[in-house]
């Protein structure tokens, strides 16, 4: 009897164990099962995340580039401008230097070349004018040697107001503002005589070359009214 319920408890231990390894993998696929599912919105929830912050990143990383772009333009736009300016103003400057520097070695030694002397002369000085209210006067220096017979002596003079008449064309002279050097014209005072006011005109180069002009025009009957020598201004 003893051995009989010992075999029959044998037994249902075996059934009991077996019934608990078909129930095992069930419930470990249906936990597993559970859990994929689970984690599948989360994870769709979590890769959708990811895909809107890297698209919002690089739309970012866009506008900034283009904002970068358009700000190396402004820059490079301005610094061409700058240069061109700075051009500009190095070129003015560089013509202002020569012909300052022209115009005061003209002026220390007052000598006009015979090439110039011999054909016609544009009687323009801006070392004595800041600026030309009337035309300038091409004087006709041949004309008036060929055709007038006029000699060196009657415009060109020494220091001491001595003609010089043994001029050649190839001989340098000096110019009138060598000596007669103050800008601009002359203004009369009241107190003045008619002799002090020829002397302070004469100071100035505008006297000097009207008084060298007009006195020799008004001894040969030569025009002396102003728009005779002076064209209208341009």
């Amino acid at each position: 009897m003893k051995k009989a319920a010992l075999l029959l408890g044998i037994v249902c231990v075996f059934v009991f164990m077996g019934c608990g390894q078909e129930e095992a993998p069930q419930s470990a696929e249906e936990k597993t099962g559970e859990s994929v599912s689970a984690q599948k919105p989360a994870t769709g929830g979590t890769a959708e995340g990811v895909k809107t912050e890297a698209e919002q990143t690089a739309q970012s990383a866009e506008e900034k580039a283009e904002k970068a772009v358009e700000e190396v333009r402004e820059q490079a736009g301005q610094a061409v401008d700058t240069v061109k300016e700075e051009a500009a103003a190095t070129a003015e400057s560089v013509k202002g230097n020569i012909d300052e520097t022209g115009q005061t070695a003209a002026e220390k030694t007052g000598e006009t070349k015979a090439a110039g002397a011999v054909g016609v002369i544009k009687m323009k000085n801006e070392a004595a004018f800041s600026q030309h209210n009337m035309g300038i006067v091409m004087f006709d220096h041949k004309a008036h040697v060929d055709e007038y017979d006029l000699g060196c002596g009657k415009c060109h003079h020494d220091e001491k107001n001595q003609p010089l008449n043994d001029l050649d064309y190839d001989d340098p002279v000096r110019g009138c503002m060598a000596c007669h050097d103050k800008k601009g014209r002359p203004s009369r005072e009241g107190s003045m005589s008619d002799q002090q006011w020829k002397q302070a005109q004469l100071a100035y180069y505008y006297g000097a070359i009207h008084e060298n002009c007009m006195g020799c025009h008004k001894e040969t009957s030569g025009p002396v009214g102003c728009m005779a020598c002076h064209p209208k201004p341009e």
